[in-house]
């Protein structure tokens, strides 16, 4: 009997709790208090908060103005030069100035190690010397036009250029002379690609071709044309202020 008792009294008071949750969710559930959010209040904020989440824009705007590049890649002669130098490594470094979403100028400077093939030093084991043969330093104006979209943005290049070519190692002693340091300018043309990695670091690649105004730093046997230039793909890092 008592058990029956205590057992009736915990349902009870289980079933009294339950009954007092209810009736206090009740007014929750069925009234509208004062400070209570509608829907449509609840879009509104949201919606004005969207809106001055403008991420494209803050990823354009630092594009434009000041920006510098420094990086490094491959360069190589194609034509009657080709045979004679080596493919080499190229660097540089540029400063930059984005006026306007289409148009960019650039100052320069670039430069190359290459060495000396063995069919153009005449040198029976190719070996002219320690370190590179040909080392190249020179500077370009570049006027670059670009596609005015904000994260991706591919580009031409042209303008003129200056070379310096220093010949470290020719032929062997008593052999055959085939190159010589000179001073020569040069028309570059290219493509390239310039990717905002984040509102400050950009990452630029861009393949070019240098038309050489002579080839005089090396002696070849036809009449130099178009097709006897200089070729580079360059991959550069910097930043844009």
């Amino acid at each position: 009997m008592k058990a029956f008792i205590r057992i009736a009294g915990c349902v009870a008071a289980v079933w009294g709790c339950a009954v007092g949750a209810q009736e206090d969710y009740r007014p929750a559930g069925t009234e509208q208090p004062t400070d209570a959010v509608t829907p449509a209040d609840a879009v509104t904020p949201t919606a004005h908060a969207d809106e001055p989440r403008r991420e494209p824009r803050r990823v354009e705007e630092p594009s434009l103005g000041l920006y510098v590049l420094i990086g490094g890649g491959v360069e190589g002669y194609a034509g009657q030069l080709s045979p004679r130098v080596d493919t080499g490594f190229t660097y540089g470094a540029s400063v930059g100035y984005r006026a306007m979403p289409f148009l960019a100028l650039e100052l320069g400077y670039n430069g190359s190690i290459n060495n000396l093939d063995q069919n153009g030093s005449l040198v029976a084991n190719g070996d002219l010397g320690s370190g590179p043969d040909l080392v190249r330093n020179g500077g370009q104006l570049l006027v670059l036009g670009m596609a005015p979209i904000e994260r991706v943005q591919p580009f031409v290049l042209t303008g003129i250029g200056f070379d310096r070519y220093t010949v470290r190692h020719d032929a062997a002693p008593g052999g055959r002379t085939h190159f010589r340091d000179d001073t020569a300018g040069y028309i570059p043309a290219g493509l390239g690609l310039r990717v905002q990695i984040t509102r400050r670091l950009t990452a630029d690649a861009r393949v070019a071709y240098h038309f050489l105004f002579d080839q005089d730093f090396a002696s070849t046997s036809a009449t130099p044309n178009a097709l006897d230039g200089r070729y580079m793909g360059l991959l550069q890092f910097g930043g844009t202020y």
